[in-house]
């Protein structure tokens, strides 16, 4: 009895510290924007992406253009170290080493020659988060800040409602398809929160996915601060990478809308391939692609999928047709 006690103990202790690292981390990784001093006499406009990458280590890019052309601008992509309060920055890159801290919301980082970022922290948000669906929609997952959402419409019902108005996966216990099918669609949206985990990589970074007629899969996946392809967020597999990386930090709301026209099939010929368009948090990533395949199918259901990751999703609605 009282081995069980200690190991539940250490289990709750463990909860409790990956809990805090994670809050830490939230405080320090996001979005970041401000201005690049590569000289005395000229400015340019300059962001940064910080990403946790566990062991309080982050990865920082920042990327400075100027309105004019004729004006180089700089790519940097260096390593910091939380100490305390604060992130300790150095590293080398562009054939330079660079110093600073990210503190109190604040990243200064400072190069050769008077060479020095300054930016700030902001807000992220999806412009399309909270979206309001038209009278003629489909309502496949109503939402309401505060009220768990009725779930009636899926057919998965060990994933759990939550009081913040979304559904949460629940690992290991399958992915979760509407009772309704599909054929085209004219818009669907989906708003989704990816949790923070710091130490995944690649596909095991709070990894899901939305299937269009349970076929037709829009990734979803931690890509925020990367070089990404195919099979990251916004992905399709194996056809095409999303145009920009679109993604907002982890911990955040995001969105797609997504449009999409089924493939055209006449006596088990396919005259037309499906097309897809995809707008996430607010950008098209995807423009009335083709789909090819040699089989399709013409109708079904919207699936979310259980890649064993606490993702949530809400506001979920669908307008039929073209």
């Amino acid at each position: 009895m009282a081995r069980s006690l200690n190991l539940k103990l250490w289990i709750c202790l463990g909860g409790i510290i990956c809990l805090s690292n994670n809050l830490l981390a939230k405080a320090f990784m996001g979005e970041y924007k401000g201005t690049f001093f590569p000289d005395k006499k000229f400015t340019m406009n300059a962001t940064a992406d910080v990403v946790a990458e566990g062991d309080d280590s982050y990865r920082i890019v920042i990327d400075a253009r100027s309105d004019d052309p004729a004006q180089e601008g700089a790519f940097i992509e260096i390593y910091g170290k939380k100490s305390g309060s604060e992130v300790t920055i150095s590293g080398r890159a562009g054939g330079y080493d660079w110093k600073g801290e990210i503190k109190d919301g604040k990243l200064n980082v400072r190069g050769h020659y008077g060479l020095h970022f300054e930016l700030k922290k902001i807000e992220s948000k999806s412009p399309r988060a909270g979206a309001k669906p038209p009278p003629n929609a489909v309502i496949l997952l109503p939402y309401k800040a505060g009220v768990k959402p009725d779930m009636s419409g899926w057919t998965n019902t060990q994933w759990k409602a939550l009081d913040n108005g979304s559904m949460q996966i629940i690992p290991g216990k399958g992915s979760n398809r509407t009772n309704k099918k599909f054929s085209d669609i004219k818009q669907l949206h989906v708003e989704f929160k990816l949790p923070l985990e710091p130490k995944g990589r690649g596909q095991g970074r709070a990894n899901s996915g939305v299937y269009l007629l349970d076929a037709y899969e829009v990734q979803v996946l931690d890509s925020f601060g990367i070089v990404h392809t195919s099979g990251d967020c916004g992905g399709l597999y194996n056809v095409a990478r999303a145009k920009v990386n679109a993604c907002l930090p982890p911990e955040t709301w995001q969105t797609y809308d997504i449009s999409f026209r089924a493939a055209r099939v006449e006596n088990g010929k396919v005259k037309e391939q499906p097309r897809i368009t995809v707008v996430h948090n607010g950008e098209t990533i995807h423009d009335n692609v083709e789909i090819p395949k040699r089989r399709h199918r013409t109708k079904g259901p919207i699936q979310l999928q259980d890649h064993k990751h606490n993702i949530e999703f809400r506001n979920i609605w669908l307008v039929e047709g073209q």
